[in-house]
């Protein structure tokens, strides 16, 4: 997150398309925040889509002896935690699905 403002580098990175930058600042925080809700979605559907990492809360040693044993060489891997947050920062930061153009159309739309 960047600030105070709650918003990852990924969404204030993101390009925002030129129609909407040319309707002022106020469209682009309109369209940054659906961009941030598209990455929060994004996150949760990976979250449930991929498995549990090894390393994860699926239940630390249950049926493997726990201690250190129970990790093996998958407690050595980190980032397999946070691989749902990466891939939705990656797409989000590469302009999104389109989920957030959509969103910020319709909510444009109904503000007229």
């Amino acid at each position: 997150m960047t600030g105070a403002t709650g918003i990852s580098a990924a969404v204030a990175g993101a390009t925002v398309p030129r129609p909407i930058r040319a309707e002022g600042p106020g469209a682009v925080r309109g369209y940054r925040a659906a961009l941030a809700f598209e990455s929060m979605l994004l996150k949760e559907v990976l979250a449930e889509a991929l498995p549990e990492s090894p390393a994860g809360s699926g239940g630390e040693g249950e049926g493997l002896g726990g201690g250190e044993e129970g990790g093996g060489a998958f407690a050595a891997v980190p980032s397999a935690v946070s691989l749902p947050e990466t891939v939705a920062e990656a797409l989000v930061g590469a302009g999104g699905l389109g989920l957030a153009s959509d969103l910020y159309s319709s909510f444009e739309g109904a503000g007229k």
